[in-house]
């Protein structure tokens, strides 16, 4: 027993361990671009303020490709990663940043987390990225410690527009966030846990968690849930659902934990599908305020169904489904308007 404690131990120490070694620094403050880096870049300081990190490449790094910390303003964008023995992009739990964005970049072929930021981090904008087959390493979901496309604790995140695919490792959500923000306009699919999850062992600060217009598909478990740890200290204090196209294959589409009976949550003008004609589409011991969420075992009229394709046609019987709901996001998941008086359910409004 001794012996298997002390193999665990060692492996949580590999996987939290910062490898503060195997980083390098730059004397650039203004601008990054064009580099290819082989090692670990740590950007650290306030010198680095306004940086911006383009047109770069961080491939075949024994740790982490990026770090951060003590820095505001910071942009990161259109960069790869890939081929990384760590996370990606890492916020250090030693510092705090302000005003990051992280934008159109692709992340791919991760041993840990795509992105990982801890709740000293705030006002963060993900935007636009590919991120797919991260969470590669098993490691962690042995010792309760799964890595995530993006795993977020920091507050007042928007995290919208990616591409989130293939998250490995077991218990692995496509987005995993801890604290209050905006996650919209994403597609998310094959993650071997939820789409996207929050879970209350951080500060939520009672904010508002914002989930909205986004394509959830074949995940093994949910398309969002949320969860307490049992300390409410934590939690957010609301929680809006609204306006996703969800489809599971046999759990409910949308899930909150009990003893969350202090957090409202609403969920509203959602398309929810379980293809195996279960009846539970919103599993909640405690109340949760539902108003015109179409239901539904299989196509209600899909662009295309089997392959994923999520528009709505003209015939869908999502169409105008939503007509009466007040609060809705005045743009769909592509980007078109929606009105009132012809409001359809799901993350696509058909114009």
């Amino acid at each position: 027993m001794k012996l298997e404690l002390m193999i665990i131990f060692l492996i949580a120490t590999s996987l939290f361990s910062c490898k503060k070694d195997d980083t390098i620094t730059t004397s650039q403050t203004d601008l990054i671009d064009g580099e290819t880096f082989n090692q670990t870049l740590l950007i650290d300081g306030h010198d680095y303020d306004n940086l911006i990190i383009q047109n770069c490449t961080f491939e075949n790094i024994d740790g982490d490709g990026l770090q951060i910390r003590d820095v505001d303003n910071l942009i990161i964008r259109n960069c790869i990663f890939k081929d990384i023995d760590g996370n990606a992009i890492r916020f250090r739990n030693s510092g705090s940043s302000n005003n990051i964005s992280i934008e159109n970049n692709e992340i791919h072929n991760i041993t840990h987390n795509g992105i990982l930021s801890y709740e000293t981090h705030e006002n963060t904008t993900i935007t636009d990225n590919l991120i797919y087959n991260v969470g590669t390493d098993a490691s962690g979901s042995l010792v309760g410690s799964p890595h995530h496309g993006i795993y977020f604790q920091g507050p007042n995140f928007l995290i919208e527009k990616n591409t989130i695919y293939d998250v490995i490792n077991n218990n692995g959500n496509c987005i995993s966030v801890r604290s209050y923000g905006t996650i919209r306009s994403n597609r998310l699919y094959g993650a071997t846990k939820h789409g996207i999850s929050y879970y209350s062992d951080h500060p939520g600060l009672d904010g508002l968690l914002l989930v909205e217009n986004n394509f959830i598909y074949d995940n093994s478990s949910r398309g969002s849930n949320l969860q307490t740890d049992g300390n409410s200290v934590n939690h957010i204090g609301r929680a809006i659902i609204r306006f996703n196209t969800i489809i599971t294959a046999n759990k409910s589409c949308i899930g909150v934990s009990s003893g969350m009976s202090d957090v409202s949550v609403e969920a509203y003008g959602n398309i929810l599908i379980r293809m195996d004609n279960g009846t539970n589409y919103i599993d909640s011991s405690d109340p949760v305020t539902q108003n015109q969420n179409l239901q539904s075992y299989t196509d209600i009229g899909f662009v295309n169904f089997n392959l994923r394709d999520l528009h709505i046609t003209a015939s869908s019987s999502a169409i105008d489904f939503a007509v009466g709901l007040s609060n809705y996001p005045i743009l769909d998941i592509d980007g078109d308007t929606r009105s009132s008086d012809s409001l359809d359910a799901g993350a696509d409004e058909k114009n």
